[in-house]
């Protein structure tokens, strides 16, 4: 499904998450290019296909494209550092964060968090192998629990659901391909693997 710029969703921001250390990959994930295109540009496109507003979490000046600033991470070294930043910089009350080391970002898995947003604080896909915090719909109430947290140094982000009002977009909800849609590529061995696929 392909989201047309007429069907922007204006109440949301996109935030890309830029602010890993790329560590068990051993050098920069987001310039790793598959068919050709950098795993970064995959996902920026997909957030700047479907939201009015996109930005970038982590201190990225590389990545920095027209009306899509990078904004230091306020707690850098974690994902949950990285969505309190868009949350914390977004001007919308909701963002929507992808990961820069997602092959295949799929917007209709997107689609169907933000139609099943209301009521709660945020929407997470939940798979047979655990939660996709990084693909996923937040809302501005879950900055207080956040910040609590990160100024304990606890940066668990099961942690952080405990406290918040969570729904979860269960596997069997969502379309063919989920699995490929949600890999993130974190190491030099699921990078080969992917390559091999292909």
């Amino acid at each position: 499904m392909q989201i047309s710029h007429n069907d922007f969703i204006d109440d949301v921001t996109g935030v890309l998450l830029a602010g890993g250390k790329s560590r068990r990959m051993g050098y920069d994930k987001a310039y790793i290019e598959i068919d050709g295109q950098p795993l970064l540009t995959r996902s920026l496109d997909l957030l700047c296909r479907c939201f009015a507003t996109v930005l970038i979490a982590g201190d990225r000046q590389d990545l920095v494209r027209p009306n899509i600033p990078a904004i230091p991470d306020i707690y850098p070294g974690s994902a949950l550092g990285g969505i309190y930043t868009g949350l914390q910089s977004a001007r919308t009350g909701w963002i929507f964060v992808a990961p820069c080391d997602m092959p295949f970002p799929d917007a209709r898995i997107l689609k169907l968090m933000i139609n099943q947003r209301v009521g709660y604080d945020a929407v997470v896909p939940r798979t047979p192998k655990g939660y996709e915090p990084v693909f996923a719909l937040y809302h501005k109430n879950c900055l207080p629990h956040m910040e609590a947290l990160l100024q304990q140094h606890q940066y668990r982000i099961l942690d952080f659901y405990q406290r918040i009002k969570i729904h979860y977009l269960d596997w069997q909800q969502m379309p063919d391909g989920w699995e490929r849609a949600l890999l993130n590529i974190n190491t030099p061995e699921q990078l080969e693997e992917l390559q091999l696929d292909d």
